[in-house]
């Protein structure tokens, strides 16, 4: 076994070199590649420290160059976000996202077969759209976007999880699937996690590799060959990939709410062996049958999910300090965190229509000095005879913006052995 002392070394050792391969190649590296480095590295301090892109140095660039500025343009408008986004740079990006749909279809086919390109303009489309900018210029151009997608295909097949990403930023579809990408070939797995990690809104559901997938990828990523120098975008997938799996492992050790929130996303995976019985396996007993149906049934579920990372620390559901006649009482907490977990049941296709009422009251109660708790985790077990996954992305999405204290939406479909709703009988 190798000594923590020396595997953390180890670490070091091939972060510095990953680092320095980004910093040395950033400046002479194609501008689309540029802007996707820079949003996936973001401002960590364990990142390298990168030259600043500001959004209006790039949409000025935009303007007077080709498509790879106007990617990189796309990936600077995401990650102003809502900050420094205004009518003024939506309107610059869009009317340069116009000019480039009236070029030659050479210029066009070109763009089509760039994955990383095409993840720029889909991300900064998707910024304007979660601000409401434009929509009517947005969904042109979305559409435009998404023909380039369909119709041509990449010209490097490892980044063809770029592209399937770049499509569900724009429509939510889910062309990704629910798993990261289970390979062989290190550079795919590597940029899998790394987009992973930058757009969890989209991919925060998807299940990962199995535990010992994983830890031969993190092994291969700290032994095999770095890449070359000049190879930025590779260089910027393996050290967020580290960061992923390093941040796995301390989790294991000191779990935080985002934690909390992939083992909740996981229970989902749980539902594969649920117990319903038509007929009892033994003469005088009652089939087995583990109906989920209301609030309290998945509450029961997550505890004893949680229960063996939290133990003591899991408090149940209680009132909170409120004011006048109102007191809030969340569904159950873990007070090490300062979280508390929101547990809703959808029946029916309204209540669909209820629920971001329902989140907004909640954080209006819960969060009210003297309460202790600092953020919260929505849990949506979905419950309806007609359930529409299609639209998971968009409920998610909309409580999410509600405030900085939702850590994540995670919604779930009942086990599948459960009868409709109609169908169960006493």
């Amino acid at each position: 076994m190798v000594p923590l002392s020396e595997a953390e070394d180890i670490l070091a050792g091939r972060l510095g070199l990953l680092r320095g391969i980004v910093q040395a190649g950033f400046a002479n590296a194609p501008e689309q590649v540029q802007g996707f480095v820079a949003r996936v590295l973001g401002a960590s301090a364990d990142m390298p420290q990168l030259p600043v892109l500001s959004l209006d140095d790039c949409l000025n660039a935009a303007r007077f160059g080709g498509y790879p500025a106007l990617a990189r343009s796309g990936y600077c408008l995401a990650q102003a976000g809502r900050t420094a986004s205004n009518a003024q740079a939506a309107q610059t990006f869009l009317s340069t996202v116009e000019r480039q749909r009236e070029r030659s279809a050479h210029s066009q086919a070109e763009l089509a077969g760039d994955a990383i390109a095409l993840l720029g303009l889909a991300d900064g489309l998707r910024a304007l759209d979660r601000l409401a900018l434009m929509p009517e210029a947005v969904a042109q151009a979305s559409l435009w976007v998404r023909g380039l997608l369909d119709q041509y295909g990449g010209s490097d097949p490892r980044l063809g999880r770029a592209r399937l990403l770049a499509g569900d930023l724009l429509d939510g579809q889910g062309r990704l699937g629910r798993q990261l990408a289970q390979t062989q070939d290190l550079r795919l797995a590597a940029l899998d996690l790394c987009l992973w990690r930058t757009w969890p809104e989209i991919l925060s559901t998807m299940e990962h590799p199995d535990a010992p997938a994983r830890r031969t990828l993190f092994k291969r990523l700290l032994t095999e060959a770095l890449p070359a120098e000049g190879e930025t975008l590779h260089a910027a997938s393996w050290l967020s990939a580290l960061d992923v799996l390093t941040a796995e492992l301390a989790a294991a050790m000191v779990p935080d709410a985002h934690h909390v929130a992939r083992i909740l996303a996981a229970t989902q995976g749980s539902f594969r062996r649920w117990r319903w019985e038509e007929k009892p396996t033994r003469k005088g007993v009652q089939p087995a049958r583990w109906l989920i149906e209301k609030e309290a049934d998945v509450q029961a579920f997550l505890l004893a999910v949680l229960y063996p990372y939290f133990r003591e620390q899991l408090e149940d559901e209680q009132y909170l300090s409120g004011f006048g006649l109102r007191q809030g009482r969340f569904d159950f907490a873990i007070t090490s965190l300062r979280l508390i977990v929101e547990v809703k049941v959808l029946r029916t296709a309204t209540d669909i229509k209820d629920l971001e009422a329902q989140i907004a009251d909640d954080l209006s109660l819960y969060f009210n000095p003297p309460n202790p708790f600092e953020s919260m985790v929505v849990y949506i077990y979905d419950d309806r005879d007609a359930p529409e996954p299609e639209n998971y992305p968009a409920i998610r999405d909309a409580i999410r913006r509600r405030s900085e204290r939702i850590v994540d939406v995670v919604i779930v479909q009942r086990p599948s052995m459960i009868p409709n709703r109609a169908s169960r009988v006493a």
